[in-house]
């Protein structure tokens, strides 16, 4: 009995001396980023996160306002400085004007084609046809009675500076499609597309341009061989449009294709046009020539968009800025997007160049009520390795587009998660974020971005994710990380809602 009566005095005291050990508390959103980041192995100092809520509170911050380098995301920046300021129904405008009344078939002075930077002159949207504008106004200008121009055909690109490789792309990449030139007047993305049939074994492979110009020439030719090894290689000359050709290719490989990023974007244009004019039996009399901004009245100032006295519209063709948006964003389209830059600041600063771009993005910032401290644009499209910007800054204008009347516009031009666009590869393994994440990817060497909106429910998070510490060769651990990323926001995000 006293030895039962020693253990219950035991416990009792034993049970006074217990104190409870509190709960570990939740961790918060930025805690569990900031650990995915640390197990990543990436240099934290050059991982800038931000992510918004739905109503636009700041549910975490790592390294947000430290200006990185965006690579592509630089397009969010583009394209909405262009939706909010220039809007999504803005009209590209291409024009072919005569000097001189049409008089028996005959225009006595020059033609001008006249260009505002309008992307889509190509096959992208008439069944891969390069040409099939261009037939289209050689129609018009044959019904009007049109069967001869005795003056110059005149390419008329001043609308925008006389800089058509940006500084700060590099030299070696001026062949490639994703660094063409940029010109007012731009046909088929500014490239040449080349096609490469083998012929039979020990002769040469017949070589096609398209769209096919007397502005680009074409010399040697891969040989063809036994087998199904292909080995070509196609070079431009820096300047002018000289392309030659070599290599090897197997008599049963099947044709070969590629393309090369053109120079002189505004009389590869009207050179190609003149070409299409005779065909339909228009004779050129004069020759083809550049009209540049010191040769327009008033400096190639707005005033001289407008028709001159003397001036008649032979021709206009017109293209919205909505339906490039999509071509910018889901297909990352470098060209277009510095168009579109400099269409905007040539329309917003009175300046069609980069800095009058930039200008205009610095406008549409302060629309926002964002802060322009630390951003630098050096191009539209992100392929400089100069531009800054931060993470807070990307994700307060992917939150403010929410409430305008373009929201559905850009954010249905942003690819989405295993389904289209350059996200259609990604995300597949996390099969309950795929087609919930609208998201523009970013990649220049050692440089990897995503942002754009993941969504559950009616919730929508906007999220900002730029990477500036991954080598070339690590891409896939940088892609890993923000999809790792991603995945955290979405299991964070309230269910139902």
């Amino acid at each position: 009995m006293r030895r039962m009566v020693a253990i219950l005095s035991f416990f009792a005291v034993l049970g006074c001396s217990i104190v409870p050990v509190p709960a570990t508390p939740a961790k918060t959103l930025e805690e569990l980023l900031k650990e995915q980041v640390q197990r990543s192995g990436a240099r934290q100092s050059l991982v800038g996160v931000a992510v918004l809520g739905n109503s636009g509170r700041a549910l975490a911050l790592l390294n947000a306002d430290r200006p990185l380098k965006p690579a592509s995301n630089m397009k969010i920046l583009t394209t909405v400085t262009g939706l909010e300021l220039l809007g999504a129904d803005h009209q590209y405008s291409t024009r072919i004007i005569a000097r001189g009344d049409l008089a028996k078939g005959k225009i006595s002075g020059d033609v001008i084609v006249r260009g505002t930077g309008d992307p889509n002159i190509s096959g992208r949207f008439h069944d891969g046809d390069p040409l099939f504008l261009f037939r289209q106004w050689a129609k018009k200008l044959k019904q009007a009675g049109l069967n001869e121009i005795s003056g110059n055909l005149v390419a008329d690109d001043s609308y925008f500076d006389q800089v058509r490789f940006l500084p700060g792309w590099n030299p070696k990449d001026r062949e490639k499609w994703y660094s063409a030139q940029v010109s007012p007047l731009s046909l088929n993305d500014n490239c040449i597309e080349i096609r490469v049939v083998p012929g039979s074994v020990g002769k040469s492979a017949r070589v096609e341009l398209s769209p096919a110009s007397s502005f680009v020439t074409s010399s040697g030719a891969p040989s063809t061989v036994s087998g199904k090894k292909v080995t070509v290689i196609a070079s431009r000359s820096i300047e002018g449009n000289k392309i030659v050709m070599k290599g090897r290719i197997g008599s049963s490989a099947g044709a070969w294709s590629g393309s090369l990023a053109i120079d002189d974007p505004a009389l590869f244009f009207v050179h190609t046009l003149a070409s299409v004019l005779k065909k339909e039996g228009v004779k050129l009399g004069g020759d083809i020539v550049r009209l540049g901004a010191a040769d327009v009245p008033g400096g190639g100032s707005d005033a001289a968009r407008t028709v001159s006295a003397g001036e008649r519209i032979l021709v206009e063709h017109n293209s919205r800025l909505k339906d490039d948006i999509p071509v910018i964003n889901k297909r990352s389209q470098n060209l277009h997007a510095e168009l579109l830059l400099k269409a905007t600041g040539r329309k917003i600063a009175g300046e069609g160049s980069v800095a009058g771009g930039g200008r205009a993005v610095s406008k549409a910032f302060a629309g926002f009520g964002v802060k322009t401290r630390g951003l630098v644009v050096a191009d539209g499209s992100g392929l400089s390795h100069d531009n800054r910007v931060t993470a807070r800054q990307v994700v307060s204008l992917l939150h403010g587009v929410r409430s305008k009347g373009y929201y559905k516009v850009f954010k249905d031009s942003l690819p989405v998660a295993g389904v289209d666009g350059t996200l259609k590869k990604r995300f597949v393994s996390r099969k309950t974020l795929v087609g919930k994440v609208f998201a523009k990817t970013g990649y220049i060497s050692g440089v990897s971005a995503l942002s754009g909106y993941v969504q559950k429910g009616t919730t929508v998070w906007s999220f900002s994710i730029l990477c500036n510490s991954f080598p070339a060769k690590s891409l896939s651990r940088a892609k890993k990380l923000q999809e790792d990323l991603v995945n955290i926001l979405y299991s964070s995000m309230p269910r139902g809602r």
